[in-house]
């Protein structure tokens, strides 16, 4: 939208981000035939049951553990998303990171973009 969303409410998703068991059961079957299923395979155990969807299992929490930036897996599977959908490139996402970081938690900036980046990679 081209106006600001308050409260963005989704019953049927093209692009779902499921990184907890009860999200993957709960959205899954409402995600759009052609939609995109992005899991986070260290939380979440099972396959998705459809075959309609492009599903792709990231295993963000425990790359996030291993790399020292345990809080940032969801940011990980938004670079998985960022690749997958290939709808911007490193520029824009550089300027947009340093929108979205306050400048008074500037330190984060740098964090987030290797994140971002360990997901564009997968």
């Amino acid at each position: 939208s081209s106006d600001r969303i308050g409260s963005p409410i989704i019953t049927n998703p093209t692009v779902l981000v499921a990184m907890n068991i009860p999200s993957f059961d709960k959205f899954e079957k409402k995600t759009v035939p052609g939609g995109m299923v992005f899991v986070d395979s260290s939380l979440v155990s099972r396959k998705a049951e459809r075959e309609d969807v492009s599903t792709y299992y990231v295993p963000a929490t425990q790359i996030a553990r291993d790399k020292g930036i345990t809080k940032l897996a969801n940011i990980i599977i938004v670079g998985k998303i960022i690749k997958e959908l290939g709808f911007c490139d490193e520029e824009l996402i550089a300027e947009t990171m340093q929108k979205v970081v306050p400048a008074r938690k500037a330190e984060l900036y740098d964090l987030n973009m290797k994140a971002l980046k360990i997901g564009m990679e997968l």
